[in-house]
């Protein structure tokens, strides 16, 4: 595979995550005040994840080449893959602080 095509899919994954991310808190903030207060701190996180997200994408687009090696994004790899698990616990306990009939809607 080459380096540039695996960046260039990291790019789409991640940024695909970082939408859904910005969707449930898009939802989370539209709840009424004592709803919201309960999940504040998880509101405060996912805006930390946003941003940490938006530092990742530049970071990828800026330093992916065509004449990156596969072994030389190794490593950026296995940190986007672990930042993934983390945002799929973050997302999935948002979601129940949201509610399955909340979000999307």
């Amino acid at each position: 595979m080459k380096a540039r095509n695996c960046c260039k899919t990291m790019e789409a994954e991640l940024t695909a995550w970082k939408a859904n991310v910005y969707d449930i808190v898009r939802n989370m903030e539209k709840l009424p005040g004592g709803e919201k207060t309960k999940i504040l701190s998880n509101i405060e996180d996912l805006h930390m994840l946003i941003a940490e997200m938006d530092d990742r994408l530049e970071q990828i687009r800026e330093n992916c080449t065509p004449e990156t090696g596969i072994e030389d994004i190794r490593t950026e790899r296995e940190k986007f893959n672990k930042s993934l698990t983390t945002l799929r616990v973050t997302a999935e306990e948002a979601m129940i602080g949201l509610g399955g009939g909340d979000f999307g809607g």
